[in-house]
């Protein structure tokens, strides 16, 4: 069996090397691949990996040959985070999502705000994550330096924002079958760590105990949307309050837990899974690291993410993912280093 990757960072090396315990021949569709993953030109195969959503959304088009998860999705809130906290707050008992104003009513926001992307991508240019702005002068200037970029200010609105609290970023994710409950996968993680201070990605995640109930506030929010695939939903908490903030619908940067518990999410998304495989359910007691960006706190002797990652490594409590791994982290870096000669 053939199988096609949309990409080729993490999230994709995690899903090649899940598919070639399968026995798959594996390829991305990408000509200069960032991690070790053979390339091939082609848009088919018999099945098709995603880590963004703009090839599911080419899939979902019609664009695209070959069998993916997830079949249906609406293209009106795929990667826009805008849209999906609208089609939430449509459906009253899915829970709220994040209060957000569009730019031309900024005069009713309430600060401080997160002027923020609806969309990771537009077109092939990534888009910025936003900024914290705590006034309306800050805000102006914000979209002075969005012009000067030569951004379109449609793509962006404005979000409340409480970072200035102690809020926690917590996902759920995993495989979810609505039609059949029997095959969920689940894990609840919180982010432990960031690249940078601020609005950043997250360099560590741990598995924690759902106090929230997120889990079943997730099933319900899958269900209204008759899913069945690979999912991340994040959830901004404070407290003892959670709100929804944007939902993944394919393979997120960490689910390389699952790679290393089983391989249940890759057997899922390809119907391959076993009534063995049911008795992992739920993955507990793991912590994820982000094998590059340790690589690089090693080089720049960053004391408090190493001090941190070794403090993981010698706690016995739990199991503890570098991904990538060390030496492939090393090799990634080593040949980026070499680009720039």
């Amino acid at each position: 069996m053939n199988a096609l990757i949309f990409s080729s960072y993490t999230n994709a090396y995690a899903v090649y090397l899940g598919l070639k315990k399968l026995q798959f021949n594996v390829a991305t569709t990408e000509d200069h691949p960032v991690f070790p993953i053979p390339s091939k030109v082609s848009s088919s195969a018999d099945w098709l990996f995603f880590t963004e959503e703009a090839s599911l959304r080419h899939a979902l088009e019609g664009k695209l040959e070959g069998n993916y998860l997830p079949k249906k999705f609406p293209l009106d809130i795929l990667d826009n985070k805008w849209a999906f906290v609208q089609w939430l707050d449509e459906v009253k008992e899915l829970g709220e999502g994040l209060r957000q104003w569009s730019l031309s009513n900024r005069h009713q926001v309430t600060y401080p705000c997160l002027l923020k992307a609806k969309h990771s991508w537009f077109n092939s240019i990534k888009l910025p994550r936003g900024w914290v702005c705590h006034s309306s002068k800050e805000l102006e200037n914000c979209l002075i330096d969005l012009r000067n970029q030569g951004l379109d200010q449609k793509h962006f609105f404005l979000q409340e924002w409480f970072g200035d609290l102690k809020c926690r970023v917590i996902s759920v994710c995993g495989f979810y079958d609505y039609k059949n409950i029997h095959r969920n996968l689940v894990a609840t993680v919180e982010r432990i760590a960031s690249y940078t201070e601020g609005l950043s990605s997250s360099a560590a995640v741990q598995t924690i105990y759902d106090e929230w109930q997120l889990v079943s506030r997730t099933a319900k929010i899958l269900d209204a949307l008759n899913f069945t695939g690979p999912y991340e939903l994040e959830f901004l908490v404070v407290g003892n309050q959670a709100w929804v903030l944007e939902l993944n619908p394919r393979f997120w940067m960490q689910h390389a837990i699952f790679l290393k518990n089983g391989n249940g999410l890759i057997k899922r998304y390809l119907g391959l899974d076993a009534e063995r495989d049911y008795k992992l359910s739920c993955v507990n007691n793991v912590v994820w690291i982000d094998g590059i960006h340790l690589m690089r706190a090693i080089i720049r002797f960053e004391r408090k993410f190493l001090l941190f990652t070794i403090a993981k490594l010698f706690s016995k409590e739990r199991q503890v993912i570098i991904w990538p791994s060390l030496p492939i982290s090393v090799f990634i870096l080593w040949r980026k280093a070499l680009k720039k000669f």
